[in-house]
């Protein structure tokens, strides 16, 4: 007796093995073979830990957020006033100036720095070399925030 006979027997007054049931299950034991042997390979040839390489800082937190006090100190965004249709323009200085800013450096060349403003905290990211300043808007809240 075979593995077909025993997956498949022959049935019928026509003895028609390769039916729907057939099919369906050849189909999924294939892929549960597939998947156990893609599961199998993936762990051997993937498991050895890999190391990224840290990148030293070449500033110091003071550094690094005198660009960013800069930055908003220029920038000047539109927020919603309230009335409908009605927007008003912001200066982000005059909102974050009196804030408390910390940055910390994240091995990989750049600095988060980010500020509590308005029940929000908002990171702004700071390349180590070339300190180039740019918003980091990957926070959501459900309170009103402002493009800072």
């Amino acid at each position: 007796m075979s593995i077909l006979d025993t997956i498949a027997p022959q049935r019928g007054p026509k003895r028609r093995r390769f039916g729907i049931v057939f099919i369906a299950k050849t189909t999924f034991y294939t892929s549960v073979a597939g998947l156990s042997v893609f599961f199998l390979a993936s762990f051997l040839l993937f498991d050895s830990k890999r190391e990224l390489e840290l990148i030293p800082a070449t500033r110091v937190e003071s550094e690094v957020l005198a660009p960013v006090y800069d930055y908003l100190k220029s920038t000047d965004v539109s927020v919603y006033s309230g009335t409908p249709g009605q927007f008003d323009t912001l200066n982000c200085w005059t909102e974050f100036g009196d804030q408390q800013f910390s940055a910390e450096y994240l091995n990989l060349g750049s600095w988060r720095v980010n500020a509590f403003y308005d029940q929000v905290r908002y990171y702004w990211r700071v390349d180590d070399l070339s300190l180039e300043v740019t918003r980091d808007a990957w926070v959501k809240s459900e309170n009103r925030t402002i493009p800072c």
